[in-house]
């Protein structure tokens, strides 16, 4: 019986239930484009959240070009990032300066290395920055929906026109080379920068404040030295100073001497220093 009176009604109302289909398939169809367009939206526009330092996340290791008009950005711990990008800032001569760009992460490799240049290069004619010496390097990094910034700070140095005193660009870094000046001119040019991650630290150790990379030529090794290391507190009980060797893969314990929130040793080399104390 209902079924009747429904055919009846369908029958004649047919124009008014083809609106009401019509009107129907249009609102459903708009709200599908609407959550696409606020999907798409929101995508785009994630914010990026600022990463000052991870033990396990990504890190760059800053090198020093021949000729000293350009470095070598050499990125770790990448594999599982979607896309990155770099701003090189600096002064030179007493203008602003900067480089961006961006890395290949196609084949999500595990460390990446990229040349960035002090200056511009066309048609083979290249103008290079004068008097390079402080400045910034701003990582962006995709994971997903998740986007990272990575802000680091470095120096760049003659160690002959700086005496053989190396520093960080926040000065408490020291790696002091006892050298003559015509030595010290032999090793070209270094590079100092903070670090936002590290290689894989010993069993129940963490870090304590910053951690820095000090880099010469990559074909050269760096002449041992004298080192301090400054953090902001008075160090804790089993607080220990520790270069990374890579030729062994494995933290080195450089058995300073501590006074207050200052430590000094001496190393073979350059590479990583870190203040590590134990986990709690």
């Amino acid at each position: 019986m209902y079924i009747e009176k429904i055919k009846q009604f369908l029958s004649a109302h047919k124009t008014t239930v083809a609106l009401i289909g019509i009107i129907l398939f249009l609102i459903l169809a708009g709200v599908a484009i609407f959550n696409r367009f606020n999907d798409s939206k929101q995508a785009g526009s994630i914010e990026e959240v600022d990463l000052t330092f991870d033990p396990q996340g990504p890190y760059a290791l800053i090198y020093p070009r021949r000729d000293g008009n350009a470095v070598i950005l050499n990125l770790k711990r990448t594999a599982s990032y979607d896309s990155i990008s770099y701003e090189l800032a600096y002064n030179s001569e007493g203008i602003d300066r900067g480089v961006v760009g961006t890395i290949d992460t196609k084949d999500h490799k595990g460390e990446y290395e990229q040349e960035i240049l002090f200056g511009t290069c066309s048609k083979n004619v290249c103008k290079y920055d004068k008097d390079v010496e402080n400045g910034t390097l701003t990582l962006h990094i995709r994971k997903g929906q998740s986007a990272f910034r990575m802000i680091t700070q470095w120096h760049f140095q003659k160690p002959d026109i700086a005496l053989g005193l190396l520093n960080s660009g926040d000065g408490h870094f020291n790696y002091k080379l006892d050298l003559k000046r015509e030595e010290l001119a032999i090793i070209g040019y270094s590079v100092i920068n903070d670090l936002t991650g590290v290689p894989k630290l010993p069993d129940k150790k963490e870090v304590l404040g910053k951690v820095y990379s000090l880099t010469a030529l990559i074909a050269k090794t760096l002449p041992a030295g004298d080192v301090t290391f400054e953090v902001a507190n008075d160090l804790p009980q089993g607080a220990g100073f520790y270069r990374y060797d890579t030729s062994q893969n494995q933290w080195v314990n450089l058995n300073a001497q501590i006074s207050g929130s200052k430590l000094s040793a001496q190393s073979e080399t350059g590479g990583i220093f870190a203040v590590l104390i134990p986990t709690e």
